[in-house]
């Protein structure tokens, strides 16, 4: 089935935020397909990027996320959500399943005295919160190329997962992008491997040593290469190649980690 389109500019059509817009105005955002449909990722350079586990507190709080948020709130990992943010904490009480049995879910919400647009998925560790920035619509050329590349990746024989670049412990670093190959290699719909983390392909037999020298490279920002023993949904066992590296964004920073996976025979002992 072919993934549809425009769902990131379509959010944008939705975006016209009001100061004077209420918790009960506000609320879910339909989207244009389900999200085993779509060609989108979770989320772009430019957005913002919260944790909260299953108790409620906030175990992860990006930079981008503090700017989005503005000085209205004091966010920090530690906090508990319905004291810092209720609206956002009721919403994930409200969500939990829809997120979990079918995939992420576009709100918008109350924020002191702005409205944002959030992103609601489901973490190794609880719930994970995208705060969305404004998306280029007005740039045509801009969409059509960022449509070209994730067609590309698409069509690219080998499986292509795509994380974010921190955080780099558990419930890290969270899968943004996966393409066709890459869910038949593992098994798994798009749905159920966006927001969690590689660790999902790990079981009993994989080698400890191997997700050291992975977790260094991460730690160092440094290219890793290895065959290691990975699981799919079904429990099987297969080898595969992985290939990861580090991408940055046009100011120098690492915004993502871009893994290229082809499955292997067993290797030698």
């Amino acid at each position: 089935m072919e993934r549809c389109r425009g769902s990131d500019q379509q959010l944008a059509r939705n975006k016209e935020p009001q100061a004077w817009m209420t918790l009960s105005e506000a609320g879910s955002i339909p989207p244009c397909c389900p999200w085993d449909e779509r060609e989108d990722f979770l989320l772009l350079p430019g957005d913002g990027l919260l944790l909260v586990d299953g108790a409620g507190v906030i175990t992860y709080f990006d930079h981008r996320s503090r700017e989005l948020i503005g000085r209205q709130l004091c966010c920090r990992s530690g906090d508990g959500l319905a004291v810092i943010w209720p609206e956002l904490a009721e919403a994930l009480e409200e969500h939990s399943i829809t997120v979990s049995d079918a995939g992420p879910v576009d709100l918008q919400l109350a924020c002191a005295e702005q409205i944002l647009l959030v992103r609601l998925f489901r973490s190794d560790r609880g719930i994970g919160i995208v705060l969305l920035a404004d998306r280029p619509t007005a740039s045509k050329l801009w969409d059509q190329q960022r449509l070209m590349h994730q067609r590309i990746l698409e069509y690219v024989r080998d499986a292509v997962i795509v994380t974010t670049a921190e955080p780099v412990e558990s419930p890290g670093p969270l899968i943004v992008y996966a393409n066709r190959a890459a869910i038949r290699q593992n098994g798994y719909r798009l749905s159920e491997l966006l927001g969690r983390s590689p660790r999902l392909f790990q079981g009993p037999e994989t080698d400890r040593l191997a997700l050291q020298t992975f977790r260094d490279g991460l730690r160092h920002w440094q290219p890793v290469r290895q065959a290691v023993l990975n699981y799919r949904k079904d429990g099987s066992r297969f080898w595969v190649d992985i290939d990861i590296a580090p991408l940055e964004d046009l100011d120098g920073w690492y915004t993502y980690w871009v893994s290229v996976q082809r499955e292997i025979e067993a290797p030698l002992v």
